[in-house]
């Protein structure tokens, strides 16, 4: 061995005892009672973690320069305060639609007694697109994770609140804000213990959530904060630093790493603006709430400050107060009381009748209300017969609102109850389920379900096309029927008759000529035999070969004689 290889070596070996002292310094160091230590280990093995991973985005998600008087988080970029969407969802109509989706989808919030009804359940995930049966062990544990949700945790019967609260909670906070969050409680081991709907108003993204965008260059140089040198966050754990914080007061005061707050959002933006958050619907809803205020503030005038009168009596050649007061008192008399009613009262006197009702603006401002509130359930993606409004009296209808009543509800349901369903059972799953096992997942059930009797309908299409009697009977876990096994499908069944005809023609032609071997035709004709077919045998491949041999010689000769013959 060269002495340059030598040194390779011996440097190899110094790299190894290195690397191996690092290791025992880094576990020493993390069980030390030194905060220090402990704080230089952790990063230490942040860095080990993240060390070959996919390098970070170049594209920046947010807008560091955009003003924020609190440091340390983004705020929601628009001009309504929470407050002011609270309000707003107190509306009559609003408010309507918010509780009809509650009630909807707290009809979801128990486990499914069976396939017809609505409710959840818990099972194996599906691999390929392929349902995987549950073993006993498996039952158990869906029944486990079943009752952990029913509860709101491992929690005593008078702990937080139970699952029906909770689906409640987090599905105003959605349609309110759309942002709904629920802290999921985690014991020191990292076990999911409970989980609470919070306030999700009292939310925000930390800025530690896009820590590179202020570190791009460019928002450096034009004034953007460095937050790791202005925000007091905790320390980095798993990779990742504190991504939402609680603000009360102005001021921060709590921090949640990822996996401890689930901050859910229905739409949301790519706009750098929107700073990661979503559009609630009252947002794009506020001229026509705003709307709908001014009418209610209209109508609740006429009966505060007193309504406007029917009209005007104008007394013409009246000059003294007395004859005025004369006729006023003989007016009373004729229209006072109800066997008064509806006469007509005769004076003398010339008097002209002024009209001051306007009912074609009853008319107008019907309308109009009636539109604001079809446009209010076309942004909830609700039918407003769901919230009770009566739109059979308008003309015209379109789009959510054509077709029939029936047609119409499940188009709500499509449109509007399902996509949020689905929304809250992939953040249960993420945050909860998953946790627990990843094997299993929740799944809200009787979404598109059918009835018994609808059940029952497609079952006989079915019989009557292609599956059979015991299939059927088999997926009610019923026995078996003799001959039950071919399916009531006519075409397949007349089919079946005229072939079994024809085997019967067939054996009769049979013994009219004598029980013969011959085959029979489709008319029910005996097909002539081959008269060479009692020399070929098939099975004898050996003898096949030395006849075919034979042929190419007696061939091969006569062509030599061929060519014999024209030499002569």
């Amino acid at each position: 061995m060269s002495g340059f290889a030598k040194q390779l070596e011996a440097i190899d070996l110094a790299e190894a005892k290195l690397k191996a002292k690092r290791f025992r310094t880094l576990e020493k160091a993390l069980r030390s009672d030194s905060p220090e230590d402990m704080l230089k280990a952790s990063q230490v093995v942040n860095a080990i973690q993240n060390k070959g991973k996919a390098e970070d985005p170049k594209a920046f998600f947010i807008d560091p320069l955009q003003f924020n008087a609190n440091l340390g988080y983004k705020d929601k970029a628009f001009s309504l305060t929470y407050a002011t969407l609270k309000r707003m969802s107190k509306t009559p109509i609003i408010n309507s639609i918010i509780k009809t989706r509650k009630n909807q989808i707290a009809d979801f919030a128990e486990p499914q007694e069976n396939k017809y009804s609505t409710g959840f359940v818990i099972h194996k995930k599906h691999k390929n697109g392929v349902e995987q049966k549950m073993t006993e062990a498996d039952k158990k544990i869906a029944f486990a994770i079943t009752d952990f949700l029913m509860k709101g945790g491992n929690v005593s019967q008078w702990g937080y609140d139970d699952f029906d609260t909770f689906i409640r909670k987090i599905v105003e906070d959605s349609l309110v804000y759309d942002q709904m969050t629920f802290e999921v409680i985690r014991n020191r081991r990292g076990k999911v213990e409970s989980f609470l709907a919070t306030d999700a108003s009292t939310f925000r993204i930390a800025d530690s959530y896009y820590d590179k965008d202020y570190e791009n260059a460019f928002f450096s140089r034009n004034g953007a904060p460095v937050w790791q040198n202005t925000a007091d966050f905790g320390p980095m754990v798993k990779g990742y630093y504190p991504a939402y914080v609680q603000i009360y007061q102005q001021a921060k005061v709590n921090e949640f790493y990822p996996w401890e707050l689930c901050f859910g959002v229905r739409n949301p933006s790519t706009s750098i603006h929107a700073n990661g958050y979503g559009c609630s619907e009252l947002e794009d809803l506020i001229n026509v709430v705003t709307s709908m205020l001014w009418g209610d503030e209209y109508n609740r005038k006429f009966f505060s400050q007193g309504s406007a009168p029917k009209g005007l009596l104008r007394i013409k050649g009246v000059n003294n107060e007395a004859a005025l007061q004369q006729f006023k008192q003989q007016w009373q008399s004729m229209i006072t009381g109800v066997m008064q009613g509806w006469k007509t009262p005769v004076v003398e006197a010339d008097v002209d009748w002024i009209d001051l009702q306007k009912n074609n603006r009853d008319m107008e401002y019907s309308s109009w209300m009636e539109y604001l509130i079809k446009i209010a359930c076309a942004i909830y993606s609700i039918d407003p017969t769901e919230i009770g409004w009566d739109i059979s009296r308008g003309s015209g209808n379109s789009g959510l609102f054509e077709g029939s009543q029936a047609e119409r509800l499940q188009h709500s349901k499509d449109k509007g109850l399902y996509p949020l369903l689905k929304f809250i059972q992939r953040k249960l799953n993420k945050y909860i389920v998953e946790q627990i096992n990843p094997d299993f997942e929740f799944v809200f059930m009787g979404l598109n379900g059918m009835t018994i009797s609808e059940e029952l309908e497609m079952d006989i299409k079915k019989l009557n096309s292609f599956q059979t009697v015991n299939e059927i009977r088999e997926k009610y876990e019923l026995e078996p029927l003799e001959g039950g096994d071919m399916p009531e499908n006519s075409t397949f069944v007349q089919a079946k008759n005229q072939a079994e005809q024809r085997a019967q023609q067939q054996m009769m032609n049979q013994q009219i000529m004598g029980g013969g071997d011959g085959e029979f035709d489709e008319e029910g004709y005996v097909a002539e035999a081959d008269p060479f077919a009692a020399y070929e045998d098939e099975s004898d491949e050996a003898e096949k070969a030395h006849y075919k041999e034979s042929f190419i010689k007696a061939f091969d000769n006569f062509l030599k004689q061929e060519e014999e013959y024209e030499r002569i």
